[in-house]
């Protein structure tokens, strides 16, 4: 059986490595010069910060993208954050159980009830799972300023949007509650997708960079990239979004309602900040949500599990903010004050290496969280990567949780324990 992988992301190297593992011969296509997509690390003065992510995963290594690791053998180590997480809020920074000391005693058992309703299943139905889900909160908990600004915080870092609807909301907790917080990647991004490199190819299987596809033919079943070859398959795997894969087979081949809903899907984007402080580590592996900032939603330190990530002598601080306008410088500067909000001292501790803006045609997920749209039902083709995160799904946790429903569907396993 012949495996044609367009897109060299975590989605498309995680697919293609448990294709190859089950005798397809696999050819991944990937149109930059070099594997990982959102996934790598980027060399910078010294430093190794990221192409995309934070050298992080949402729920460490207990999550589906670590069970999806261990199924293949990959020599990746994941360290879980202790804590799962800190606060920045009233210019201090605390363990993330301290919050609770904000909430009224009312507000307390509401919230208790909440977090028990959700990790028993009893999840929004109906109308209230399209409401907000900040606005659920209010209505579940009450109107807690503390409250509301940590899930915007959390959202904002997760999701990189500032609201979902509830029920997506409600998965993102039953998830956070089930396999826990995050953890630190040692290495870094590219540990993991240089590893499933590694199993793609030492299985047989083929990663030809530099080749853009640029359409599906399918009455010949072929790839055809930019410079005229051609790639013909049994199964496809597209890792490069619904719309830009609908654009490659051709819309004239969907009907309408289903082309309304792909047109309809929304980005999340965002801006993230790598900064170089002076000395050793920090805040240790954790993230701290920011409830104190105009902009930024959340931070963390990857150097804490990998200083080789750093030059000598210094931290390497990754932060995040979702955007709130497309006014992107106005964001951005926005943005560096709240960081001189969090690092008073950086112009004498540090500075300010690198600004990466994810949006347009490089956003942070090319469909935002809470909007996973089934029904794409061309016979041998599948969809993965950030354009297909099933309900609850965060980040590559929920790349992960899309790749286990098209290994179901090619029959290359089960994984319905896994589902929110």
């Amino acid at each position: 059986m012949r495996a044609v992988v367009i897109g060299s992301g975590i989605g498309g190297l995680l697919t293609a490595s448990f294709l190859v593992k089950n005798n397809y011969d696999v050819t991944i296509l990937e149109k930059s010069p070099r594997i990982g997509g959102r996934f790598a690390n980027l060399p910078y003065d010294g430093f190794q910060l990221s192409t995309g992510a934070f050298h992080m995963l949402p729920h460490g290594e207990d999550g589906p993208l670590a069970h999806l690791l261990r199924l293949l053998g990959a020599n990746v180590r994941i360290v879980n954050s202790n804590p799962k997480g800190m606060i920045f809020y009233e210019g201090k920074t605390f363990h993330y159980r301290e919050g609770w000391k904000y909430l009224g005693f009312t507000e307390k058992a509401r919230a208790t009830k909440l977090l028990l309703d959700v990790k028993r299943g009893k999840l929004p139905k109906g109308e209230e799972a399209e409401m907000s889900g900040r606005e659920w909160i209010r209505e579940r908990i009450g109107d807690n300023e503390f409250v509301d600004l940590f899930i915007k915080s959390f959202l904002g870092w997760a999701d990189s949007v500032l609201d979902v609807p509830a029920g997506e909301l409600a998965r993102e907790i039953k998830a956070a509650l089930k396999w826990g917080g995050p953890g630190l990647v040692k290495g870094g991004c590219s540990a993991i997708t240089g590893e499933l490199a590694r199993i793609v190819e030492g299985s047989g299987g083929k990663i030809l960079t530099r080749k853009k596809a640029v359409k599906i033919d399918l009455d010949s079943k072929k790839v055809i990239t930019a410079d005229g070859e051609e790639f013909p398959f049994d199964v496809l795997i597209s890792n490069i979004g619904i719309r830009e894969t609908v654009e490659l087979i051709g819309r004239d081949n969907f009907d309408r309602e289903y082309l309304k809903k792909v047109d309809s899907l929304r980005p999340s984007e965002g801006i993230k900040y790598n900064v170089a402080l002076k000395g050793g580590p920090r805040i240790s592996n954790t993230v701290v949500f920011t409830l104190d900032t105009e902009r930024i939603n959340g931070y963390n330190e990857p150097t804490s599990v990998s200083p080789e990530l750093a030059k000598d002598g210094y931290t390497l601080i990754m932060l995040h903010h979702a955007l709130q306008s497309k006014n992107v410088k106005a964001e951005r500067r926005k943005g560096i004050e709240d960081i001189y909000r969090i690092f008073p001292n950086l112009d004498e501790e540090g500075e300010i290496l690198l600004i990466q803006s994810y949006l347009d045609g490089n956003p942070v997920n090319r469909v935002a969280s809470g909007q996973t749209v089934e029904g794409f039902s061309v016979q041998d083709i599948y969809i993965v990567g950030d354009a297909y995160k099933p309900p609850g799904g965060i980040e590559v946790d929920g790349i992960a949780l899309g790749v286990m429903r098209t290994l179901e569907r090619l029959n290359l396993g089960s994984f319905s324990e896994w589902y929110l």
